[in-house]
């Protein structure tokens, strides 16, 4: 069994007797040669890619196996077990590696993106993490780029949105303030309370900006 992200907390996921598995219906490849099981679902792929972008999985495969046994993953009856893991979380993983089309992404909301790159920060697929960053980048909210950058330390986040939420003219919504926590909602208000005024910092955004880093990074 391998460590898996706690992208949901699946109830009775993974069980190894379970009389209701079935197999994906899209992830499960006539020649795939490793098996994993999401809740009750057997998803049959491909080890070359897991081997070759997760060094969780490279480390994992790398391993000796005992003389004699099947390694778990060779067949269905002995898969890898993923737990706290939904099937909708892993399948969303998959069409990022298993893309229909390599210029149109089949993922439409950051909330799918959030779920990849999950996925990707635990197991350690540097590229595919990389990716989610980049499109999550384009469509967070300001207050979303700080709690998921703290959760997934995506620091090249951090200072901007802090910065944003420090001089931006209106105040935090109760939504946002819900994100960021009680720690970081009373920071902010400090530091707007500092740049109100022309006296303090002169609202220059390079010593605004150090500001943050030295509040919010130190």
């Amino acid at each position: 069994m391998i460590p898996s992200p706690p992208i949901s907390e699946a109830q009775d996921g993974g069980k190894q007797t379970s009389p209701e598995r079935r197999h994906h219906p899209r992830f499960h490849f006539p020649d795939g040669n490793v098996i994993f099981l999401v809740e009750d679902v057997l998803f049959k792929v491909h080890r070359y890619f897991f081997q070759r972008d997760s060094a969780i999985f490279s480390s994992m495969f790398s391993l000796p196996q005992a003389e004699g046994e099947r390694s778990e993953g060779e067949i269905e009856e002995k898969p890898i077990i993923l737990t706290g893991i939904y099937v909708k979380d892993f399948e969303t993983f998959l069409m990022v590696l298993y893309p229909i089309d390599f210029l149109l992404s089949e993922l439409n909301s950051p909330e799918e993106w959030v779920s990849v790159l999950k996925i990707a920060t635990q197991w350690e697929f540097a590229s595919i993490r990389r990716l989610s960053i980049d499109c999550l980048s384009k469509n967070l909210a300001t207050a979303d780029r700080v709690a998921i950058g703290k959760c997934y330390d995506v620091q090249q986040w951090l200072v901007p949105a802090y910065t944003d939420l420090c001089i931006r003219e209106q105040p935090l919504g109760l939504n946002e303030g819900q994100k960021l926590g009680m720690e970081d909602v009373i920071e902010i208000y400090r530091i707007r309370s500092l740049i109100r005024y022309n006296s303090n910092l002169n609202r220059r955004p390079d010593t605004i900006g150090a500001l943050v880093k030295q509040e919010f990074m130190g």
